[in-house]
């Protein structure tokens, strides 16, 4: 009998994975990447000083059909930086699409395989996100963020904060040419100054499937630079006025909420979302 030889299919996509001395978050994010997907990961390695990249480790906990890479920087240089040297890594390759994740936040479903098939459908369209469930660290879901779907409504959003959760994008290799890398200068808020980079263009979507699970960690960017997130975002906000009624009135919520505690406006938050939510069902 003639032998089989069988050939698995090559990646398309690469998932983008910043790291920075937290293998415990790294390795639930990449089993949550599920064997049925096809991708390879890319881990850049932000100089870890205490707990770098344990390869081993990773690799028992990278399930997908394909490659895991570890891109290790010298000295750490912030996020911005990682990322960009995720990109010029994968500039150097042949994929076709990059999909962000972050350390502690999971894949739900065949998140990978379920934007593929969107960007292939949808040429046009450089950049693809959809909505969360936010979980607290013992995985417990708090609430769901649904966010626009159309160019409209997304453009609309984009006025008062991104319209995109940054762990939920993909977005085309080849529209790199067009929109660069992660701008420096927005500390915390890199990603929605690069989201508005997509959004000038071309066409960008969400889709309304929850394809990521996105932890809530006190010791996150989110929580922890609140106030340098929001500074970057007025920053942001004001190069992008155009005088508009929406443009002014996203700069004065920014505004509020540099002078308002982050526990009340998490808890009217998680109010808002979990009465939006019951509405829905």
């Amino acid at each position: 009998m003639r032998a089989t030889l069988l050939t698995m299919p090559t990646p398309r996509t690469v998932v983008l994975i910043p790291y920075y001395n937290n293998m415990s978050s790294l390795l639930i994010s990449l089993s949550s990447v599920l064997p049925s997907e096809t991708c390879d990961v890319l881990i850049v390695d932000d100089g870890s000083p205490t707990e770098p990249v344990d390869e081993l480790s990773a690799r028992q906990a990278w399930r997908a059909t394909g490659e895991l890479h570890v891109l290790r920087q010298a000295t750490n240089g912030g996020i911005e930086r990682a990322l960009n040297a995720g990109l010029d890594w994968i500039s150097g390759r042949d994929y076709t699409y990059i999909a962000r994740l972050d350390c502690g936040d999971r894949n739900v479903g065949d998140r990978i395989a379920t934007q593929e098939s969107y960007l292939d459908r949808h040429p046009n369209v450089l950049l693809v996100g959809g909505s969360a469930l936010f979980v607290d660290q013992a995985g417990a879901p708090q609430f769901t963020l649904r966010l626009p779907t159309t160019q409209a409504g997304i453009a609309s959003m984009m006025r008062k904060n991104s319209a995109f959760m940054h762990p939920s994008v993909m977005f085309r290799v080849a529209a790199l040419e067009v929109v660069g890398h992660y701008p420096y200068g927005y500390p915390a808020a890199e990603d929605y100054a690069y989201f508005w980079r997509f959004l000038e263009a071309g066409q960008v979507a969400n889709l309304p499937d929850v394809l990521i699970e996105y932890e809530l960690d006190p010791g996150g960017i989110s929580l922890s630079k609140r106030r340098t997130q929001l500074a970057s975002r007025l920053k942001i906000q004001r190069e992008h006025d155009d005088g508009s009624w929406p443009a002014r009135a996203g700069i004065a919520r920014t505004l509020i909420l540099l002078r308002a505690p982050y526990g009340i406006t998490f808890k009217i938050k998680k109010a808002l979302h979990s009465r939006r939510q019951r509405r829905a069902d």
